[in-house]
């Protein structure tokens, strides 16, 4: 019996009756999903924008370590150079003007030659200032004598004339003090110091080079970057900070001296001293931070670097690392989410109106409902078959590989389709090489011709020949040597196209049968 007329009944019937209820039912749940997995996808986006921002951030003082080391590695060899020369020797023997004036001049020339050196200075061992070239506007000058100071008190004195000849101390990045004030405008610098001996091997103090950080922390900003879309602050250890304008000075004793490491909230403060890199979100925009020691960085180079560089005996850092925090505004933050939103929304809109616009069709229009759900089953049923054919076609490709005899798939042209690993090992070929190749190849030169002729004359009516006596060949190997085969072939058709499976079986390993070279 036909009952089409009595399901189209019912599906009117049941349209007229739809409630409002119904479709709110099947459209709310949908809208709420798509919504918070919109909303889960942001969260997700804007994480990994923190972490590129971070990884940004780490690769710029990854920039400054590596101009660091190079400064550090350079200055190495100036001290090795200057404590090695004939003038030095002879200051440190006998230190009267006539034999000072000449090691500043050595002072002078090195300081020419490398103008981010801001001083260089031999202090004794007491800690007294025996020479001093500084810089004046970029120009360097030898100190007078009255100008010469005390720094037997300074921790990178005393850190580094406690180290044995030929070690090499690196302090901290901090700002340089003159006269037991933090020199104005602020300097950072770096200090690198070797302890030095006269020729009688007496300690006779330290030599110090301050490196002038200024230029390469100039690095921290890339080029083109605007102050709208980052500020760094450089800080060290002691979270003096290095570079920018610095303010809300204390005051300095001879032993040291520091600088509020002022943020404007106190969370981001204890956050910052807490850990070595993280990200915060506040009110007033993104803060992120990142801790970079560089002196491990040093003492790498200088041991993969012996040849060309002077290697110290033993580093000394004096808490060498830096921290770089990066404040971005709040308007950085709603520019990320603002293209998240549009995506949600975008998202949601098309969804829903598809949804939407599926449900309208359904309840219009039973029939066309039924003949889409055919369409659908038919398209599902040849996607199954042609899943069916695919597993089908890579099982027989596995089963070929997984047989221990040579088999290749040989085309109506003669050209090999298909080899499986057997036939490649036994022929010397390369996974893949023997396809499209001409199966004549595969035969000794002489007999090329005649075997096009026998092909085709077997193309006319092809039978399966089994493998027997009779049917032993000489098949050539890639390398050019010829073996003893025994060959079977099987006809077959696939979609309409004439196929030869060749089955090959290598002689050469039964007895009393040897390869042929």
């Amino acid at each position: 019996m036909d009952t089409t007329p009595k399901i189209d009944s019912t599906v009117s019937s049941q349209s007229e009756r739809f409630p409002g209820f119904m479709f709110l039912a099947l459209f709310l749940p949908i809208a709420i999903l798509v919504f918070l997995a919109g909303i889960y996808f942001a969260s997700q986006r804007t994480d990994t924008r923190i972490k590129e921002i971070l990884g940004s951030d780490s690769a710029r003082l990854n920039h400054i370590t590596g101009f660091l080391g190079a400064e550090v590695l350079g200055s190495l060899k100036h001290l090795r150079s200057l404590s090695a020369e004939t003038v030095t020797k002879q200051a440190l023997d006998s230190p009267d003007p006539e034999h000072l004036r000449l090691l500043e001049s050595s002072f002078l020339t090195l300081a020419r030659r490398n103008p981010q050196y801001q001083q260089v200075r031999w202090i004794d061992e007491s800690g007294i200032e025996k020479a001093r070239v500084m810089r004046d506007q970029g120009e360097p000058y030898a100190a007078a004598r009255q100008d010469l100071q005390d720094k037997s008190t300074r921790y990178y004195f005393e850190a580094a004339n406690a180290l044995l000849p030929g070690e090499l101390y690196i302090s901290r990045v901090d700002l340089n003090v003159e006269h037991g004030q933090i020199e104005m405008p602020a300097r950072p610098v770096l200090r690198i110091a070797t302890p030095v001996e006269n020729s009688g091997h007496k300690r006779r103090g330290i030599f110090v080079i301050n490196i002038e950080m200024k230029h390469l922390f100039n690095l921290v900003r890339t080029p083109g970057e605007t102050q709208l879309e980052a500020d760094y602050l450089l800080v060290n250890q002691q979270g003096v900070i290095l570079n920018g304008d610095i303010e809300n000075f204390k005051s300095a004793d001879a032993q040291e001296q520091s600088v509020d490491f002022i943020l404007p909230d106190p969370e981001v403060r204890e956050r910052v001293s807490a850990s070595d890199s993280g990200s915060l979100e506040l009110r007033d925009g993104l803060w992120t931070w990142k801790k970079l020691s560089p002196f491990a960085t040093f003492d790498r180079l200088s041991q993969v670097f012996p040849e060309h560089l002077v290697s110290f005996d033993q580093l000394i850092s004096d808490d060498f690392s830096l921290k770089l925090v990066a404040h971005r505004p709040a308007s950085f933050l709603v520019d990320i989410r603002s293209e998240y939103r549009l995506l949600i929304s975008l998202g949601v809109i098309s969804i829903l109106s598809v949804y939407g616009l599926s449900l309208f069709l359904y309840l219009s229009s039973r029939a066309r409902v039924r003949h889409a759900e055919v369409e659908a089953a038919h398209a599902m049923a040849r996607a199954s078959s042609l899943v069916r054919m695919k597993e089908l076609e890579e099982r027989f490709h596995r089963l070929v590989d997984a047989s221990s005899i040579g088999q290749l798939v040989v085309d109506s042209d003669g050209r090999i389709e298909i080899s499986n690993l057997a036939a490649e090992r036994m022929l010397g070929y390369e996974r893949g090489e023997l396809e499209r190749l001409l199966v004549d190849t595969l035969l000794p030169a002489s007999l090329h011709e005649k075997h096009v002729h026998y092909r085709k004359q077997y193309l006319q009516a092809p039978e399966a020949r089994m493998m027997g006596v009779g049917r032993e060949l000489v098949a050539v190997r890639k390398d050019g040597s010829a073996i003893p085969v025994e060959v079977g072939l099987t006809p077959y058709s696939d979609q309409g196209r004439q196929l030869i499976l060749v089955s090959i079986i290598d002689l050469s390993h039964r007895d009393g049968v040897a390869r042929i070279s």
